[in-house]
């Protein structure tokens, strides 16, 4: 699950974004990894860890909430379907091919 959403200022047209998204560390534990900046500047980093996936996207949805409401637009979304997520919490049948 990733989405991408930018905000712009008129009065001094800059824009500024956010990027959000649901994945694994290499040791396999779920985290929220977010960045945000300025356009054309590096951004801040901020990874947050989670017991689980449905955790990380409740956390991710959350998180979109209030940027909405902080005037954020979205740009690009992708999500992941139930089963996926299932699937990758080892929950699913092994017949599930992502």
């Amino acid at each position: 699950m990733k989405a991408y959403l930018q905000r712009f200022n008129p009065a001094n047209g800059l824009i500024w974004y956010y990027a959000v998204q649901v994945q694994r560390d290499l040791l396999g534990r779920w985290q929220v990894v977010r960045e945000w900046g300025r356009s054309g500047s590096p951004g801040t980093l901020r990874q947050t860890p989670f017991d689980s996936h449905a955790l990380a996207a409740e956390n991710m949805a959350e998180l979109l909430e209030q940027l909405i409401d902080r005037g954020y637009q979205v740009v690009m979304r992708e999500g992941s379907s139930p089963a996926l997520a299932a699937y990758l919490e080892g929950e699913a049948e092994s017949d599930f091919n992502p």
